[in-house]
């Protein structure tokens, strides 16, 4: 599906802007792994708060982007990712952090 974790982090960036309703700062993606079913929650922010305006539900794709990452990232010795924290902000920079 893709070639790289880049390609796949501009998929999922896509497909989360595309689902916020503006204006919006942050969105963070909590997903977890466990075999070929992820779980995630995705809570977005629409300003300086400490606190998530809210949560996204229904994103395009969202599962199938968070599995291809872990197959892209997979690590020889600690197999897929168990957890995986996207953070996205409104000028296009991203975290991504992995619990293996």
């Amino acid at each position: 599906m893709f070639s790289d974790a880049i390609e796949c982090y501009e998929a999922m960036g896509k497909a989360l802007t595309s689902s916020a309703r503006p204006p919006w700062t942050r969105i963070l993606v909590d997903a977890s792994l466990e075999g070929s079913r992820v779980d995630a929650v995705v809570s977005y922010w629409n300003g300086q708060t400490d606190k998530p305006a809210g949560y996204l539900t229904g994103v395009p794709m969202l599962a199938r982007y968070v599995y291809e990452l872990a197959r892209l990232v997979r690590d020889e010795e600690k197999g897929f990712f168990k957890k995986c924290h996207f953070d996205l902000r409104s000028d296009g920079k991203f975290n991504v952090e992995f619990e293996y």
